[in-house]
């Protein structure tokens, strides 16, 4: 009897970590709506303050997103509220549209040879762009961009002098 009552005890438990992690999955859904059809949300807790995961949303375009999820508790509004907060998650997509990005803008100062980004990080990417200048001499710009703070994660670029070095963006891209 006093076995049962253990295994009991702890199926209540996984059952009600479980649960935390639906409430918010649900509620991330419900947020989430606002910016497309919500394909998945997939929350794993980490320690008993922090979780992290996706979620994949396509939008009214058709493009179809993954987005980086971390969730904090806010012991301040109880044991069961977490802030959280998804943004769009560096992958080969999103590093192709920044080098378009890129792409376009230098090509209004001359021939773009080659824009090849990176995943520093889930809040930057570093790269380079090779391009010519007005006498038709190469020249090699190192490039980065870092994620605003912003509620949809939008990235904002720059390439040149500063951009390994968080000066001011001089370009924006999204």
């Amino acid at each position: 009897m006093k076995r049962i009552a253990i295994l009991l005890g702890c199926a209540l438990a996984v059952a009600a970590c479980t649960s935390q992690e639906d409430q918010l999955e649900n509620a991330m859904r419900a947020e989430l709506t606002k910016r497309g059809n919500v394909q998945e949300v997939e929350m794993t807790r980490q320690d008993e303050n922090r979780m992290t995961g996706h979620a994949v949303v396509r939008t009214a375009a058709g493009e179809t997103g993954r987005l980086t999820c971390n969730a904090t508790r806010d012991p301040t509004k109880g044991t069961a509220y977490y802030d959280w907060r998804c943004v769009p998650a560096i992958d080969e997509a999103l590093l192709t549209q920044t080098e378009n990005a890129i792409r376009q803008s230098l090509a209004q100062r001359g021939e773009v040879i080659e824009v090849d980004m990176r995943r520093q990080d889930d809040d930057h990417m570093t790269g380079f762009a090779r391009a010519r200048d007005s006498d038709g001499a190469e020249v090699r710009l190192p490039c980065s961009a870092s994620r605003g703070s912003d509620a949809v994660g939008n990235f904002s670029w720059r390439c040149g002098e500063g951009a390994d070095s968080g000066a001011p963006a001089e370009e924006a891209g999204k």
